[in-house]
Formats: structure tokens, C-alpha cells, sequence
């Protein structure tokens, strides 16, 4: 039965990997053509437009996507995909009516002064931009629920491979360039999701809506799930909006050339949450909560080897990504490497153990959590700047995400103590 379960996660696992090397891969390559052929500030506001997209991600997924995928496993088959066609559809409607509105905020900045022409079409390609990723992202959190990888690999193939091209395309014949690589994020999110909606058209076939019996517990998890999250962003993200604002986008430029070397294993360790979410909701149901965090254990001892490996070939070579592939003088560079490291490795610890929590519906734990690191991390963020320099927002990162994740392992310790196993119940149960 182990070895059994095992085959068949090596399989899933490996194919989430995979994804995860091509959308890295992908992001790799437009990082290094936009830092080589770009200037500072077109790469700048394109990592500050990606960041918002992130954040819209993050918050959709807080709300909708993780409470669907602890709640719809309890459904029966019929029910549950009804359910998630109905979602889909109301989640396009509701996209509808947050997006327009928000497309006046940019026109009407520029036609108050507030925000130059230039300003102005990227704020409003952005926005349209993470309308379109929020239809790919519930399309791509749909098939990890049904664990169809292959799928979902050829899809996010078709999106790398549509971003890097208009990223190209962009570098050529349209100036700034940042317009450009903008629309492509909007046109590769249209063409990855395009192609992940007539997959499940075709199998298992999307329905008419049904009636959502499970919104009361969405919202119940997803305002915890949203405050967390949102909470989560400023303390991973806003480090961007704190050196454009304290410092200058050529700080952003350089602090964002620096984590793009790291950037493989942060995106390997989010593909392996967006996967464990899900999965950990199922082998709660299955094993308990003691046999959850046995197994995630597991993942992360692997997940963590994969990353330190990378880490020691990139730091090895240091000298060659920093002069030769990137071709930008950094200053402070072996610090900044380092710094990224360490966020890097705190984040596969958090992004694994929290992942019981989540299957065992803690979103408040977890809220609370986030909200004191980021409350400790971002005066230090802000403030060390005058001491530490650029160093400053990531040394601000790694003490919040530590509190943080110690606040998990507590938690965690707890609720292993008083929370019985329920497989280990409905056994004792059945015998009796």
C-alpha cells in the first residue's frame, strides 16, 4: 500500500516539478532579456506589475481555490464538480464587475496629472492583466484538485512559451518595453487558460450552474484564508513598493537581478504548496493528522536537499551568473545571494507545515501568525534601510518569516497533542 502510494505521488510530484521548471525556466529567460536589453526602470515596473499580479493571485486563492480544495474532497463526485463549475462561472461574473470599474482609476489619474501617459497604460495593462491571470489560476487550481498534471504542464507550456515570445517581440519593436512584456502576460494568461477550459470541456464537461451548497464554509475559511494571505503579501512582497519608495527602481532592479538566480527553487518550492494544499486536504481525510505530518515530512526533506543542492552550484558559480549571463554589477551581491538563500529556505519549511494546518481548517492560527511577523518585519524593512541598505528589506523578511514559522510549529505541536487521529478513531469505532 506505501509503496503503491508513493509510486503514484512520485508521479504527481514529478510532474508538478516539472510545471515548476517550465514556468521557471519561462521567467528565467525574461528576467535575464529584460535586465541584459531592458532599462532599469522598464525591468523595475515590470517585477512591480508582476508583484500586483501575485498579489491577486495569492488573495483569489486565499478566498476561493484553498477553501474549495478542503471542502469540495467531502462532496460526492456529481456534486463536487457541479460545484466547481458553478464556481467557475461565478467567479468570471464577479471578475467582470471588480475589473471595469478599476480600468477608471488609471484614466483618471492621467487626466488629473496624478500619473503620466506611460504610467497610466501600464497601471491599466496590469489590471487587465490580473484579471486574466485569476481565470487561468482557478482553470490550473481545478486540474491539481483532479491531479491531471499532464494537463496542466501542456498548458503552462503554452503560456511560457506565448510569454517569452511577446517578451521578445516586446524587446524588439516596442519601446518602453515594459507596455509590451505587459500585454504579453495578458495574451499568455488568454492562451494558458484557453487551452486548460477546453480540456475539462471536453472531460469531464462543464455543466450548468448548480446551486453552491458549500459557500457558508468558503467564507468561513476564506476571511481568515484572505486576511492571512494579504497579510502574507506585504511581508514577501512589499519589500519592491518599500525600495521604490525609501531607495529608487534601480534598487528594485537590483535586488529583483539578484533573487531571478534564486528564482527556480522559489518557484519550485510554490509549486510544491499549490500542490500539497490540496493533496494534504485529502491525506488528512485518509490518515489523520499524525500521518499527515509524517508524510510532509517526508516532502520536505527531499524539497529541501533539491534546494540547497541548487544553492551550492549557484553560489559556486557566482562569479559567471553575476558578470556573464547577467551582465549587471551589483553592489553588496554576496549578501543579497545569501539573504535570498535564507528566504528561500525558511519558505519550503512554511509553505510544507503549513500545509496540515490548512487541511485542518486553522486559517485563523495562520492569520494570526503572518500578522505578527509582518508586524515585526516591516519597521525593519522600512527603518534599516539607514543601516543595512538594500540588505535591509530581506533582512526584515527572514525575522518576520522565522516568527512566523515558529508560530506554525507551535501550533502544529498543539494540535497534534489535542487533536485526535480519525483514523485511528473510525477504527476504534468500527472494532467496537
Amino acid at each position: 500500500m506505501k509503496s503503491k502510494f508513493w509510486r503514484g505521488s512520485l508521479k504527481l510530484f514529478s510532474g508538478a516539478i516539472f510545471d515548476q521548471m517550465v514556468l521557471s525556466g519561462a521567467n528565467f529567460l525574461i528576467g535575464i532579456m529584460l535586465i541584459r536589453y531592458a532599462t532599469d526602470h522598464d525591468y523595475a515596473l515590470y517585477v512591480l506589475v508582476q508583484s500586483a499580479v501575485l498579489l491577486s493571485i495569492t488573495l483569489h486563492n486565499s478566498w476561493l481555490t484553498g477553501p474549495l480544495a478542503i471542502l469540495t474532497p467531502r462532496l460526492g463526485p456529481d456534486d463536487r464538480w457541479r460545484t466547481l463549475s458553478s464556481v467557475k462561472q461565478i467567479q468570471r461574473r464577479f471578475l467582470r464587475l471588480i475589473a471595469l470599474p478599476l480600468l477608471i482609476v488609471p484614466a483618471a489619474g492621467y487626466f488629473l496629472g496624478f500619473l503620466s501617459g506611460m504610467l497610466a497604460a501600464v497601471v491599466a495593462i496590469g489590471i487587465v492583466a490580473c484579471w486574466v491571470s485569476l481565470r487561468r489560476e482557478y482553470l490550473r487550481s481545478v486540474l491539481l484538485m483532479y491531479s491531471r498534471t499532464n494537463t496542466l504542464l501542456g498548458a503552462d507550456i503554452v503560456y511560457a512559451v506565448s510569454l517569452l515570445l511577446g517578451v521578445v517581440a516586446s524587446l524588439l519593436f516596442v519601446k518602453p518595453v515594459v507596455l509590451g512584456a505587459t500585454v504579453a502576460i495578458v495574451l499568455a494568461s488568454l492562451a494558458g487558460a484557453a487551452m486548460g477550459h477546453r480540456s475539462l470541456a471536453l472531460s469531464p464537461g462543464w455543466q450548468e450552474r448548480a446551486a453552491v451548497t458549500i459557500w457558508p464554509g468558503i467564507r468561513s475559511l476564506g476571511f481568515w484564508s484572505l486576511v492571512g494571505a494579504s497579510t502574507y503579501w506585504f511581508l514577501g512582497q512589499s519589500f519592491n513598493y518599500v525600495l521604490a519608495s525609501r531607495v529608487d527602481l534601480k534598487a528594485v532592479a537590483d535586488i529583483n537581478a539578484t533573487r531571478l538566480l534564486l528564482m527556480p527553487v522559489i518557484l519550485l518550492t510554490a509549486g510544491v504548496a499549490s500542490l500539497l494544499n490540496p493533496s494534504a486536504a485529502s491525506w488528512y481525510n485518509e490518515i489523520g493528522l499524525h500521518g499527515l505530518v509524517r508524510r510532509l515530512l517526508r516532502f520536505l526533506l527531499l524539497v529541501g536537499l533539491l534546494e540547497a543542492t541548487y544553492f551550492v552550484c549557484v553560489w559556486s558559480s557566482r562569479d559567471y551568473l553575476f558578470t556573464t549571463v547577467l551582465h549587471k554589477t551589483i553592489q553588496d551581491r554576496e549578501r543579497l545571494l545569501m539573504l535570498w538563500a535564507g528566504v528561500a529556505f525558511v519558505a519550503v519549511f512554511r509553505d510544507v507545515l503549513q500545509s496540515a494546518l490548512m487541511a485542518t481548517g486553522q486559517f485563523k492560527s495562520l492569520a494570526w501568525q503572518v500578522g505578527i511577523g509582518t508586524a515585526v518585519a516591516m519597521p525593519i524593512m522600512w527603518f534599516g534601510i539607514a543601516w543595512w541598505g538594500v540588505a535591509a528589506t530581506l533582512i526584515g523578511q527572514i525575522i518576520g518569516e522565522l516568527i512566523n514559522l515558529a508560530g506554525i510549529i507551535l501550533v502544529l505541536r498543539k494540535s497534534m497533542r489535542e487533536h485526535s487521529d480519525p483514523a485511528a478513531t473510525a477504527q476504534s469505532t468500527t472494532a467496537a
